[in-house]
């Protein structure tokens, strides 16, 4: 009971975090003029995008984008909650509802988040360990020189060595973009393509992971295509998250190796593998694992960089289009959903140390 009052009481604390964030990016991206704002709900089909346009005039009563900033904001907060986000304006994904764009491009995001996640924490648990175990000999050494070069290198400098050592290794693999359109076609894959008018664009539906949909459709040519394009990204943000788990693994695991309960069951006798796995690893993980949330979720804001590097058609490739086309429908729109999750994900962070260390006061 008292772990879903916190909960509760967490999510009544994620209310006015989103209004703040809604706030500044509204007043922000209105402070520009009326033409950019009414850009949020304006399609190529209506034209320019200029207030005065005629076509538009329903759209600046309806929103009242001749009135003040703040009665604007009431009116746009009133779209966001009846699901009316606006338009993207940049070249991507132009006039497309910016509800729409999230759908397509955040799955692409969350499974490079997840990949990174999962290899940095395959890695840097057991590696931790025996760094821990070799306390101040050759491994912990070797581990700990690498754990400070992993989290001191930016990650859109890691991407470019990646790129121009996979060019020099690897000659003819292609680092950019999810997928390769010269090896997928509609006549080969038909349920990885949308008819646009007798033009085809990739529609990875169900999930929009394009590697799990060509395994569900046993299109492995696309699995495997998609599959060598995660390579490099997910290379790139494994190494810069995995200094860290391997730190905050070892510095527990040594913490937990002082404690007078893990000397008196060596005193017991028992086998050091037992005490490493019972005593020392389990409490040793109980900061990691909230370290390890707040990495994932510090990726899914973080990753924009990198996404833009390799063109991954991630949330981020598409949040620094949209900044660098002045496409206001979607920069508000990819930073609160940046916000929601980072709330998100530390909440569920938060309650898994909870579950994982009773002691801990909720």
């Amino acid at each position: 009971m008292r772990l879903i009052l916190y909960i509760v009481r967490r999510l009544l604390i994620l209310i006015p975090t989103l209004l703040g964030v809604t706030i500044i990016t509204f007043t922000l991206s209105h402070a520009f003029g009326p033409n950019l704002a009414i850009a949020v709900y304006c399609t190529p089909k209506l034209g320019a995008c200029d207030i005065n346009n005629p076509f538009l005039q329903p759209i600046v009563q309806q929103f009242h984008l001749r009135d003040p900033i703040p009665v604007q904001y009431v009116f746009y907060m009133q779209g966001l909650l009846t699901g009316d986000w606006g338009f993207t304006t940049s070249a991507i994904k132009g006039g497309m509802p910016v509800t729409q764009a999230i759908s397509i491009f955040f799955p692409q995001t969350v499974e490079l988040a997840i990949t990174a996640t999962v290899f940095a924490t395959l890695v840097g648990i057991p590696t931790g360990t025996v760094s821990a175990l070799r306390k101040d000999k050759l491994p912990d050494h070797a581990t700990r020189i690498f754990a400070l070069i992993g989290y001191s290198i930016p990650f859109f400098w890691l991407a470019l060595l990646l790129q121009i050592l996979a060019i020099s290794l690897v000659p003819g693999w292609e680092i950019t973009g999810g997928y390769s359109p010269s090896s997928i076609s509609p006549s080969t894959e038909p349920w990885a393509f949308v008819d646009l008018g007798g033009t085809y664009q990739l529609f990875s539906q169900p999930t929009h992971f394009l590697v799990l949909d060509a395994a569900l459709h046993g299109s492995w040519a696309v699995f495997l295509d998609a599959l060598k394009h995660l390579v490099l990204p997910t290379a790139t943000l494994t190494i810069g998250i995995l200094g860290v788990v391997l730190r905050m693994v070892r510095s527990g695991m040594v913490d937990s190796m002082n404690q007078d309960y893990v000397r008196t069951a060596w005193a017991k006798g028992l086998p050091d593998w037992v005490v490493t796995r019972t005593h020392i690893r389990r409490n040793a993980l109980l900061p990691a694992a909230t370290v390890i949330g707040l990495l994932f979720a510090g990726l899914l804001g973080g990753v924009v960089l990198v996404e833009d590097v390799f063109a991954w058609p991630g949330i981020g490739y598409w949040a620094t289009q949209a900044v660098l086309q002045f496409d206001a429908g979607g920069v508000m729109g990819t930073t609160l959903i940046f916000a929601i999750f980072l709330v998100l994900i530390n909440l569920a962070a938060d309650v898994i140390y909870a579950y994982l260390d009773p002691r801990i006061s909720l």
